[in-house]
């Protein structure tokens, strides 16, 4: 599902730094089957995916994140398309640097479960998940019952619907988005972890009313 396109998603991009910042990502990233993230803010284009960002300064509108999978990163980090600046639209569901490109969406895209935990270092991807979240005053124990149900579901919650964020909820949004891509590969969805984090919150709440 892609966010509206007015105002248009529309970034100029030095040639050099935006490629510098794409191999800092696609070195991370190797071969997973990741979605990676860019957002514009303070004149700084963020791409992301998984714990590892790289910035890249740049000027335009972009208002939300997208999103593209990880061989856009890879394949532009070794061959970037002629010219400088190198611009990056969005247009009709695809992401292009100049004329490059490839699907894009507003959201991450449904991450199979895995068919062998074995596969994944799951202690590794939820300590680093809980530690993104402990701002929010999730605990380490919430992560990995979130991690079990998603498991047990079987599907990423994508299907079950988008989150909408407010403007107030920019900064909450990008902490989401960062521990998403620690659980993306068990299933978990951003809407999972933002119905953790608002019963969080809520629960916090109620209890300092009650002391």
């Amino acid at each position: 599902m892609m966010p509206s396109s007015d105002p248009p998603y529309e970034l100029e991009a030095s040639r050099v730094d935006l490629t510098q910042a794409l191999k800092i990502v696609a070195r991370a990233i190797g071969r997973l089957p990741v979605d990676a993230s860019l957002r514009f803010e303070d004149g700084r284009l963020s791409i992301e995916a998984r714990d590892t960002v790289a910035d890249a300064p740049a000027s335009g509108t972009w208002p939300l994140s997208i999103f593209v999978g990880g061989s856009w990163v890879r394949r532009l980090a070794k061959r970037m398309p002629a010219g400088d600046p190198i611009r990056l639209r969005v247009d009709a569901g695809r992401l292009y640097a100049n004329r490059y490109s490839e699907p894009c969406s507003g959201a991450p895209r449904e991450q199979p479960a895995p068919t062998e935990r074995s596969a994944i270092n799951e202690e590794v991807l939820i300590s680093a998940a809980a530690g993104i979240l402990e701002p929010l005053r999730v605990e380490r124990l919430a992560v990995e019952n979130l991690v079990a149900e998603a498991l047990a579901r079987g599907t990423s919650s994508w299907s079950r619907g988008i989150v909408a964020w407010s403007e107030e909820e920019k900064k909450m949004r990008m902490i989401v988005e960062k521990a998403w891509m620690q659980l993306a590969p068990f299933g978990v969805g951003m809407p999972d972890i933002h119905r953790l984090v608002d019963k969080t919150i809520r629960d916090a709440w109620k209890t300092s009313l009650e002391k």
